[in-house]
């Protein structure tokens, strides 16, 4: 199966540079990267939702009652998302892909998720109920229709699946840099993510 399963003129304007690139020698491909640059990429925003204990809840309730619950999240966050300048991407398993055109905008779009679940979480049972945790990245993203493909996605689901604990939304250094001053005063430090090269200090954002 194809990795860009997309029709679209985004996806297929990827696979065509990506198998002329195949052709070119390997000294020439950095060369070829640079000129295609600002016609592959964009600067985005992304938050990585996951769902607090997805596995032992969905062996517990089943996969269809958490379908159901997760239906209803989401249809209960869009309009929020909506009005923050979010899209979903897409969702894979428990988790959503979502892009903001700016930091300050996801940070808006996670508060309102917040919101929103509080909103339908409440009055319920706790197997009623979801809770997520969030990563926010910000750097040049590839977008194709249907999927987002960076380092800052990559580091984005990495906090927010990885590292966040239910409830908590950790920021890369790429999406803290692309915060004003004022908007920086909402973080506190929250530790440092070693990579094996390069160790990176991520911040919490205040809900």
């Amino acid at each position: 199966m194809p990795m860009l399963r997309g029709q679209g003129a985004r996806t297929r304007r990827l696979r065509a540079y990506l198998r002329r690139r195949d052709r070119a020698l390997p000294a020439a491909q950095p060369s070829l990267d640079c000129k295609s640059f600002p016609a592959l990429f964009s600067k985005r925003a992304v938050v990585f939702t996951d769902t607090a204990d997805f596995t032992i809840r969905t062996a517990r309730d089943g996969i269809l009652h958490f379908l159901m619950l997760f239906d209803r999240a989401v249809r209960s966050v869009e309009p929020g998302l909506a009005r923050a300048g979010g899209r979903i991407v897409k969702v894979e398993g428990d988790s959503l892909l979502i892009h903001f055109p700016s930091v300050a905008a996801a940070c808006r779009g996670v508060k309102a998720i917040e919101a929103g679940l509080a909103r339908v979480n409440r009055g319920r049972l706790e197997r009623e109920q979801l809770v997520f945790s969030y990563g926010i990245g910000f750097g040049d993203v590839i977008e194709v229709e249907g999927d987002l493909f960076g380092l800052e996605v990559n580091l984005a689901s990495r906090l927010g699946e990885d590292l966040a604990h239910p409830g908590e939304v950790l920021l890369t250094p790429g999406a803290v840099a692309a915060l004003d001053a004022r908007a920086r005063a909402g973080l506190s430090p929250y530790g440092v993510v070693p990579t094996g090269k390069v160790d990176f200090e991520i911040y919490q954002l205040k809900l």
